[in-house]
């Protein structure tokens, strides 16, 4: 590794612009986050990050190739990121202490920000925040595309949870619903009972469409009860009680990419989309918190086909 002497923060403003995770973000939240940064340069084969060692800083790629190597059940998987492009964001931000190896292919440069700083500039400039998080959940549908038929399934109750609900849930129960769900696990209750205090539970008859692909994304929804499947052209998933939908891809500007039917009677809660980002915003952990969940589910995405190749039970 080779530290380069310093450009102007013009230059690594302009080197951030280009790069795609931080697209649409200010100029001068770019100057911010180039004035942090530090231009390093790896020789081909270099090791930019050993396995296991943690994630002291995110590393965005100005040129060059690099292979991360992850290690699934004993056995290697290896990907090529090629400049432009990050890495250090998803085990970092997910908090996954099994961090895979990075090695360059080729002579690399990179620009490159401790994330204790890059923590920082998200807390106080909420707009870089909201793009780290959009990116990564961009990730994840490009993963679901290329994963074909294999599919994660989608995360619900606990067993000690799947018990039936009263026909009427005044705010307290919805809250005691809610909290046990793994997407809002360990989230203030003061902050989750301001995501679900406004719409009621909404009933959602068997074989009735709670979205099709090609809708706009407005909304995500908790389902309380019932049981839900995927329609797309992307595989199936299933997803029961205790499960969010449509949280991986809320903060995207683009259409679903895959509808969802109810296969039995289901009650679902409503958070719209635009309510979501103002409660975003308006408390920086359970951004950071949402942000951790994106970024694990994108690893999980990322591993998941190679795990079932592995002998892995691919849940």
């Amino acid at each position: 590794m080779q530290r380069l002497p310093l450009v102007s923060p013009l230059d690594r403003a302009l080197f951030l612009k280009a790069q795609p995770y931080l697209e649409g973000v200010e100029s001068n939240v770019l100057a911010v986050v180039a004035s942090y940064s530090e231009e390093r340069e790896y020789a081909r084969g270099a090791w930019i990050r050993k396995a296991g060692e943690p994630v002291d800083r995110v590393c965005f790629l100005g040129s060059g190739r690099v292979e991360v190597v992850h290690t699934i059940d004993d056995s290697p998987w290896a990907r090529t990121i090629e400049a432009p492009g990050a890495i250090g964001m998803a085990h970092h931000f997910g908090k996954i202490p099994e961090t895979p190896a990075v090695q360059a292919l080729d002579r690399t440069i990179c620009i490159e920000v401790e994330t204790p700083d890059f923590t920082q500039i998200m807390e106080d400039h909420f707009s870089l925040l909201l793009q780290m998080a959009r990116a990564t959940a961009d990730h994840i549908l490009l993963s679901i595309r290329d994963s074909g038929t294999r599919r994660v399934a989608e995360e619900g109750f606990a067993e000690a949870d799947r018990t039936e609900t009263p026909a009427q849930l005044d705010l307290v129960q919805r809250l005691g619903r809610a909290k046990r769900m793994p997407f809002f696990r360990g989230v203030n209750l003061t902050v989750l009972g301001e995501l679900i205090r406004f719409d009621p539970p909404r009933r959602v008859p068997a074989g009735e469409v709670l979205w099709k692909a090609g809708d706009p994304i407005d909304c995500m929804v908790l389902v309380l009860d019932g049981r839900f499947e995927s329609q797309g052209a992307f595989g199936s998933s299933v997803a029961p009680a205790g499960s969010t939908l449509g949280a991986w891809e809320i903060l995207l500007n683009g259409p679903r990419i895959e509808g969802w039917v109810a296969t039995e009677a289901s009650r679902v809660l409503t958070i719209h989309r635009e309510f979501f980002i103002d409660v975003l915003e308006d408390h920086f952990e359970f951004a950071l918190g949402y942000l951790a969940q994106v970024s694990r589910r994108l690893i999980e995405e990322l591993e998941h086909p190679h795990r079932l190749g592995t002998g892995g039970d691919g849940s």
